[in-house]
């Protein structure tokens, strides 16, 4: 019998890492959206409810779930409308992923509610042309993240391809979130800033150091991947946004992580910390009290690398 119903919990994910801009992608295991998908008679409707619902449009054109119906319905021919309920557990507007989740949880919902056998390079491609609601670009690091889980490189964005590796098991990520005011279409702004032309050396440096994530995730060294989370390219530029920037940084490594680097677009700001070695809850305490340094509250805590999106419930 053909489903009528399914509800898919998608992750919270952290872009770049430093010196991966639209490259690298990482899933955590908390926060997480929920998103339930009902065949309607037609249309696409949407309902938000969760963390800053008042702030996510409704209307399909302009909400990165809608986007990615709306194209999976025309792509298919599917003859029936869509109810999506999306209950948000990520912040939006923080650089955790908050649209990209709910995007994947979509093309990922739709997939096994029609059984339309889609490959998870098909999954990204459809979930990336939700990011044009909040980016105006279809990157797809944060979508491949979600879908796959773990750790992306984006080998390739035209034609899409993707590679996934394990995160090592002592891995641990600390997140920082200041409560500050953030600006409409952040992520799109935070984009415009971004140089158009770098400097030799600085991209051997960003080279140097994108490399050596990569090997340092191969082979399960978290070390490796700590010390590889610096950027000379676009960090710089997104810094001076996020006040306490580097207060919070320095805090971090005096703390024990091997690791710092702005989340995304931000303002969100990552830890990875070896739990072998170092007290996470520490690190993520010393992140907020450079947060606080700078006369800003923040929520901090600590997760995990977490799976892809996945199917909760089902209903025929």
């Amino acid at each position: 019998m053909p489903l009528k119903q399914v509800t898919i919990k998608s992750p919270a994910t952290s872009a770049n890492l430093g010196p991966g801009f639209d490259v690298f992608g990482l899933a955590l295991e908390q926060p997480r959206d929920k998103v339930t998908i009902q065949a309607i008679l037609d249309g696409v409707k949407i309902q938000v409810t969760g963390l800053s619902a008042q702030t996510i449009s409704t209307i399909p054109e302009k909400n990165t779930a809608g986007i990615v119906a709306n194209q999976i319905i025309k792509e298919f021919s599917i003859k029936t409308g869509l109810n999506l309920k999306i209950e948000k557990g990520i912040k939006p507007g923080a650089g955790l992923g908050s649209s990209a989740a709910s995007a994947a949880a979509v093309a990922y919902g739709l997939n096994c509610l029609f059984n339309l056998g889609l490959s998870n390079t098909e999954l990204i491609r459809f979930a990336a042309k939700g990011e044009l609601a909040s980016a105006g670009f279809e990157h797809a690091d944060n979508v491949s993240a979600a879908i796959y889980g773990n750790f992306v490189i984006i080998k390739s964005y035209n034609p899409l391809s993707v590679v996934n590796l394990e995160c090592p098991k002592n891995m641990e990520i600390c997140v920082a979130l200041p409560h500050m005011i953030i600006p409409a279409d952040k992520t799109r702004k935070a984009r415009l800033i971004v140089p158009k032309m770098v400097p030799i050396d600085k991209h051997i440096y960003n080279v140097g150091r994108a490399a050596a994530m990569a090997s340092g995730f191969a082979n399960g060294d978290v070390d490796l991947i700590g010390e590889s989370m610096s950027d000379a390219v676009v960090e710089p530029t997104r810094a001076a946004f996020i006040p306490g920037y580097h207060q919070v940084k320095e805090n971090a490594y005096k703390a024990g992580a091997c690791g710092v680097a702005i989340s995304g677009a931000g303002p969100a700001m990552i830890a990875i910390v070896n739990k072998k070695t170092v007290n996470s809850a520490k690190v993520a305490h010393a992140m907020q009290e450079g947060f606080k340094s700078a006369g800003i509250d923040s929520t901090a805590f600590v997760t995990k690398p977490g799976k892809g999106a996945c199917l909760l419930e089902m209903e025929q």
